[in-house]
């Protein structure tokens, strides 16, 4: 069987779906050879990498329910509506000091450097240490300082980060995940609306960026949750997000596992 390498977008709340689709996958024995992952594709994905089971991370998931308080100081002086003491706790749980090097999964985040515009590629050290700058949402959470360079959340620049496969394994078979969807159908009508025009502006860019390039991916896994906001960390919304994966994933089993045929 061909190596496989899985590419998972950003997408918050609704990237809970990559988790259905590794459960998927895992169910039928297939484990990719390589994750890449940008924001929330990030952190389910450097998490699985680091040598949680899917059963072990649906658990802890559940458990969520939301990434901080809201925080009026923040806000208005430091550019941030919620800190990152919650998710660093929660991230660090999941994969304490587990580094790239002893992962049994290869893991790449995608991050953006704020300060030059350009994609930065987290493939060293602590997984933790990769996982963080990637999910930074500018004015969600604060951006991550390292050295001269100023870092945030990868959706900026690459959302679904396909392209950067071939940098790492060129001749795996590629599986991308989509989780944002069409942008139409997957509109936020949030009750704050200042929350829901951030993330509607950020899903349009990102779409329109995804859609300009060029497919590399032997298959997209495309998956549109209308009825599952982005900032919907509760359990019922993380478990609907999480069936909405297995669902995909089953619908594309036997196409996957016709394109890892030696």
């Amino acid at each position: 069987m061909k190596n496989f390498a899985l590419v998972l977008s950003g997408g918050a709340a609704k990237g809970f779906a990559h988790l259905g689709v590794i459960k998927s996958l895992a169910k039928h024995g297939l484990k990719p050879s390589l994750i890449v992952g940008t924001s929330m594709g990030a952190l389910i994905g450097g998490v699985y990498a680091s040598g949680l089971s899917a059963e072990e991370m649906e658990n802890m998931s559940l458990k969520v329910n939301s990434l901080g308080n809201f925080s009026l100081y923040s806000a208005l002086f430091k550019g941030n509506l919620l800190n990152t003491n919650k998710v660093k706790k929660i991230v660090y749980k999941a994969v304490g000091d587990v580094t790239h090097e002893q992962a049994p999964i290869k893991f790449v985040s995608v991050s953006t450097e704020l300060n030059t515009g350009k994609q930065h590629l987290f493939d060293k050290g602590r997984i933790f240490d990769s996982i963080m700058p990637s999910i930074s949402i500018p004015g969600v959470f604060p951006h991550v300082k390292i050295g001269n360079n100023i870092y945030c959340d990868g959706g900026l620049v690459n959302n679904l980060p396909e392209d950067v496969v071939k940098l790492y394994m060129p001749d795996a078979v590629v599986i991308s995940v989509d989780v944002l969807g069409d942008y139409e159908r997957n509109y936020e009508k949030l009750k704050f609306k200042t929350v829901g025009n951030i993330l509607n502006a950020s899903n349009l860019m990102t779409t329109i960026i995804t859609n300009s390039k060029p497919q590399v991916a032997d298959l997209r896994i495309v998956i549109n949750q209308p009825n599952i906001s982005q900032m919907g960390f509760n359990k019922n919304s993380v478990q609907k997000s999480i069936n909405k994966g297995v669902t995909a994933g089953n619908k594309h089993i036997k196409q996957i596992l016709e394109l890892l045929k030696d």
